[in-house]
């Protein structure tokens, strides 16, 4: 075989690649950087693939996924079939060869630009707290009492609902107030302002209550999608929590906080429920944890006023009896999708210089506990 000629399309892409390379390294390197880049330079960028995505009534991330899965599964034997066959035939072996790499190559530039200019650069921004909080101590007793707040209020608020024979909780499609409440909030968050299209239905939904995802900002596409399987009360703050992603806060933490907070003062009673009931599931999962007579003694008080029926229906992204309806849909056991999903997850936030990795999600309990310690109401 003669030796292959790069043509310009090659070096397109080794420039491109190139580039990204140096923007991430810079990223990592210098916080003002990422920061200017998100404010000044990511508002700019993102905003027609944003719209144009929005216009379509379909998830556009979801169908490339799919188109990469199908090209994945028929292309790669077609490839290994090409080659068997045409081993002795080098110029139409090559140049078939030559072919796909190109294809493969820009679709892994298109990719890897899209998660860098979309994501990648914005973990390494100023963190949310050192930039709107004055700092509070993260005690025991603030925890106690930010937990109380919100039991109060989930307790305040879950009677206002009307309820299938289930007792879940009926809800319409909350997407525009979701919208409008992340529109609001912009005026204390500068960040946050702009369009905001309407949040897309994942059609594959189980596959993603496998990986007990139940929302997902798809850079490549430019959308924020939410599984379809959830009740329907934890949709409202999970549409908040992509939106936000949508809009350059991509730690995890931070999305959820700043969802809550959205829900809490510009929604109704269904946003702020929703808000409520995943700021206490973070809250009391970290409650538990604490070690004493006195604290858990503080701790059961502090969850006293939820009602039975928050317990049984509310608290949680499945009904109860998700999985048992479901399991005729599993082609691969949830525990083993499950699994892969979470070192996969991991994986991502430790490339991407969160130390904790999954356990990042957590991180909201203490913007929450910056919240009501500098007087935030719920």
């Amino acid at each position: 075989m003669k030796k292959t000629k790069l043509k310009k399309s090659d070096w397109a892409v080794i420039a491109i690649f190139a580039v990204l390379i140096f923007i991430n390294a810079l990223s990592w390197l210098s916080t003002s950087f990422s920061d200017f880049y998100v404010q000044k330079i990511y508002p700019i960028y993102s905003a027609a693939p944003i719209f144009l995505a929005g216009l379509l009534p379909f998830s556009l991330g979801e169908f490339m996924i799919i188109i990469f899965a199908l090209a994945a599964i028929v292309g790669v034997p077609a490839i290994i079939i090409f080659v068997i066959v045409k081993r002795r035939d080098d110029a139409k072996l090559k140049k078939v060869l030559s072919v796909a790499a190109r294809i493969l190559s820009w679709v892994f530039a298109y990719v890897f630009a899209t998660e860098t200019l979309g994501c990648f650069v914005m973990y390494h921004c100023t963190k949310f707290s050192d930039r709107y909080f004055e700092p509070v101590e993260h005690s025991e007793e603030l925890l106690l009492d930010t937990l109380s707040a919100f039991s109060d209020r989930i307790a305040e608020l879950s009677v206002k609902f009307d309820r299938n024979d289930d007792g879940y909780i009926i809800v319409g499609d909350p997407s525009e107030d979701c919208c409008e409440a992340m529109k609001s909030l912009s005026a204390e968050y500068s960040q946050l302002g702009g369009y905001y299209p309407k949040p897309k239905k994942i059609i594959n939904s189980f596959f993603m209550s496998q990986e007990g995802i139940i929302g997902l900002y798809i850079p490549f596409a430019f959308e924020a999608t939410y599984n379809t399987d959830i009740q329907p009360i934890a949709v409202a703050d999970t549409l908040c929590h992509e939106l936000a992603h949508l809009k350059g806060i991509i730690q995890e933490d931070e999305a959820s906080f700043v969802a809550i907070v959205a829900c809490l003062k510009y929604g109704g009673d269904e946003l702020k429920y929703s808000a409520c009931l995943d700021a206490f599931y973070y809250l009391y999962k970290n409650a538990l944890e604490l070690k004493g007579t006195e604290y858990e003694d503080r701790l059961w008080e502090a969850v006293s006023p939820i009602p039975q029926q928050v317990w049984d229906n509310d608290i949680g992204s499945f009904t109860a009896d998700y999985w048992e309806k479901n399991k005729d849909k599993e082609i691969i056991p949830t525990e083993t999708v499950a699994a892969i999903s979470e070192k996969l997850t991991e994986a991502n936030l430790t490339m991407n210089g969160v130390k904790d990795g999954i356990n990042a999600y957590n991180r909201v309990v203490e913007l929450l506990m910056d919240y009501y310690g500098n007087g935030g109401e719920v």
